[in-house]
């Protein structure tokens, strides 16, 4: 078996902003890699960063984009 060309569907934290959890389809072979202590930045590279916030803290990019533009909004 190939791990370079499977993927894996990883459900998320639950976000704080909407309390729902999510999920990302990465593959495989950066999921081990995270998983095994890499930082998420180096395991899966070509992943969008919002993606990589969501895997890491459940805020969906929907729900980041939200919180920013809240914080604009209060400066």
């Amino acid at each position: 078996m190939d791990v370079k060309n499977m993927t894996y569907v990883v459900q998320t934290p639950t976000c704080r902003l909407c309390n729902k959890t999510g999920t990302v389809e990465i593959p495989a072979d950066g999921f081990f890699k995270w998983n095994f202590g890499m930082l998420i930045q180096d395991a899966l590279p070509d992943l969008d960063k919002s993606l990589r916030e969501q895997m890491m803290t459940g805020t969906h990019p929907s729900c980041w984009e939200l919180m920013m533009h809240d914080e604009e909004d209060n400066e």
